[in-house]
């Protein structure tokens, strides 16, 4: 057998592969919960005494944005705790370029 019939060692790894969500969506998710809360408790409720409807918005924004945003992160992190049972890891073989096959469209 030739060396080129012979792939060495150094030319195969493992490389793992999970798939993750992204955090960001979780995060605005969970923010965007604390905004509509806060709009429905100031409309159900009205406005505080001494503060203007603006201004009790504005504070319960803040006050329920910051627990909806914990718990987007939460979400998030459940969600990426379950994806670890797909972790896969793969062999892998370096090609040389006369074993590569040409793509699909070109020739």
């Amino acid at each position: 057998m030739s060396s080129r019939e012979q792939p060495d060692a150094s030319a195969r790894r493992q490389v793992t592969v999970r798939p993750t969500p992204r955090l960001s969506p979780f995060l605005i998710a969970g923010v965007l919960a604390g905004v509509v809360a806060a709009v429905v408790v100031v409309l159900v409720t009205g406005p505080a005494e001494d503060y203007t409807t603006a201004g009790s918005l504005g504070y319960l924004t803040v006050a329920f944005a910051i627990p909806g945003l914990a718990l987007g992160a939460v979400a998030w992190l459940l969600i990426d705790w379950r994806s670890r049972k797909r972790t896969r890891t793969y062999d892998l073989q370096k090609l040389d370029a006369a074993e590569r096959t040409p793509a699909h469209g070109s020739e």
